[in-house]
């Protein structure tokens, strides 16, 4: 990773499980747009409440950066997306086991004045709907 103190914060809020810590590493007006599902977030409340539902979702969600690419104002940063999957509860089955979840993705970050702008994220859905089924 390269020395860019906010992309190293991201990761460690991402890691610690703290959505408000990362959401307050974007400007005010910044977004993370999920390329996959065709959803974005934008503004610090948004971004943290998308976070505090997607660690609810998997609850030891780890991502482990890769390669960096740096041009101009973006990152591009690979990383490798491992956790459990915890299905809800339903009729049918009212004690669903967490499944296991490993995704390779990519991370497009814009910097804006030592903060975050917008991310981008990158990754394979039917490859995770595949493991959580």
């Amino acid at each position: 990773m390269p020395d860019t103190p906010v992309l190293a914060a991201f990761y460690a809020a991402y890691n610690a499980h703290d959505a408000q810590a990362a959401a307050a590493l974007y400007t005010p007006d910044g977004r993370h747009e999920e390329i996959a599902m065709a959803k974005t977030r934008a503004g610090h409340a948004a971004l943290a409440e998308g976070l505090e539902g997607f660690f609810r979702m998997l609850p030891d969600v780890h991502w482990q950066p890769g390669a960096v690419i740096r041009s101009a104002d973006w990152l591009a940063v690979s990383y490798r997306m491992t956790g459990s999957f915890t299905p809800r509860p339903n009729e049918a089955d009212p004690a669903p086991a967490p499944r296991a979840v490993a995704l390779d993705g990519l991370h497009l970050v814009q910097l804006r004045d030592g903060a975050i702008g917008c991310t981008r994220d990158y990754w394979d859905k039917d490859a995770f709907l595949a493991q959580i089924r």
